[in-house]
């Protein structure tokens, strides 16, 4: 059974006045897994949540519950057991809480002792506290036509030159100045929709900023849209998964990174009708005399810059696509083993 028909058969077992211990209905969502994590709902208020079964001494203390919007963690003691878990306080969150039980089973699961799956619960809670805050409502037209053209470089560009190695490249979702960082280069992607002149958004001093940088690389990525044809962002980030399904360190960092961005399945038919076609594509290196504000060009007192570049006065920068994976791939691999952020 998927999460949803779990709750369905809990709300239906309610309606037909069944009562459970401490006022709560529970189902276990993996009996064969051994993993003690259940799909729940409070009978007093008819609440959905996903409920963590623990030793009371692993239970985290409230200082360490992160702040979900529309949702609530909570402490519960069940049939005399302790539980943690998180409960649905909007319905209108529906959607995106089933989509988070899911995340949570699979993630849960694969922790080993209680400790660890209250980590790994947290943790996963932090991750969609990020989400949350970021857009449960879905990514703007400006956001989404951003990712796909990140997730473009990192498919055409990344993945056949350095491999499921490249998703660790990516920072779409961490607020860093540059989507792609490498240990001695870095690659800022822009989209753009204009005909001719051609214009992108900069929005920091330290966007086109090479001093922290052996090469610094813009790429301009000219894009049409249209509603019906070309390659919508859902399809986008399933050729993605696809790519990276053989390793799965690779594709647990890719999955994070798009929650830090705000997209998630759940609102996937938002994106449906938004289809995008490559018109053109620039690459460029940043350099001396190179169209830009950088921080040390900034009076004192005077930050935070936001301006509209020109591609046509890139040109003279402009270099081919191999130049930038050539130096992608020459530039020294960090050791990507995953963090646990819990």
């Amino acid at each position: 059974m998927q999460i949803e028909d779990f709750w369905k058969a809990l709300e239906s077992d309610a309606a037909a006045g069944k009562t459970g211990a401490s006022g709560w209905l529970i189902r276990l969502t993996q009996p064969a897994a051994g993993c003690p994590l259940f799909v729940g709902l409070e009978l007093a208020t008819k609440r959905r949540a996903v409920l963590l079964r623990l030793p009371s001494a692993s239970v985290p203390t409230r200082r360490h519950w992160p702040r979900c919007k529309g949702l609530e963690p909570l402490a519960v003691s069940i049939g005399g057991s302790a539980h943690f878990g998180v409960a649905l306080k909007e319905v209108r969150f529906a959607d995106v809480f089933t989509a988070l039980a899911e995340d949570l089973v699979r993630r849960v699961s694969d922790a080993g002792d209680s400790a660890a799956q209250a980590r790994a619960f947290l943790g996963q809670l932090a991750r969609w506290q990020k989400f949350l805050s970021a857009s449960f409502e879905g990514l703007s037209e400006e956001s989404q036509r951003g990712l796909w053209g990140e997730l473009y470089f990192l498919r055409e560009h990344l993945l056949s030159t350095i491999g499921a190695a490249a998703v660790h490249s990516w920072k779409g979702g961490e607020r860093a100045h540059q989507d792609f960082q490498f240990e001695s280069c870095a690659v800022e992607v822009k989209t753009t929709l204009a005909k001719q002149p051609q214009v992108v958004r900069i929005t920091s001093e330290r966007q086109l900023d090479d001093s922290a940088w052996d090469a610094l690389f813009l790429n301009v990525i000219a894009l049409d849209v249209r509603d019906g044809s070309g390659e919508i962002l859902p399809d986008m980030v399933g050729s993605l998964r696809n790519k990276l399904g053989s390793d799965a360190a690779a594709l647990e960092q890719f999955e994070d990174e798009l929650l830090a961005i705000g997209y998630h399945d759940a609102h996937a038919a938002r994106y449906a009708d938004r289809g995008y076609t490559v018109r053109a594509v620039g690459f460029f290196r940043v350099g001396k005399k190179f169209p830009s504000l950088v921080e040390a060009d900034m009076p004192p007192g005077v930050g935070d810059a936001n301006y509209a570049l020109s591609v046509a006065a890139c040109e003279p920068f402009r270099v081919q696509p191999k130049v930038v994976e050539t130096t992608v791939a020459a530039s020294p691999k960090p050791n990507f083993k995953r963090k646990n952020r819990a």
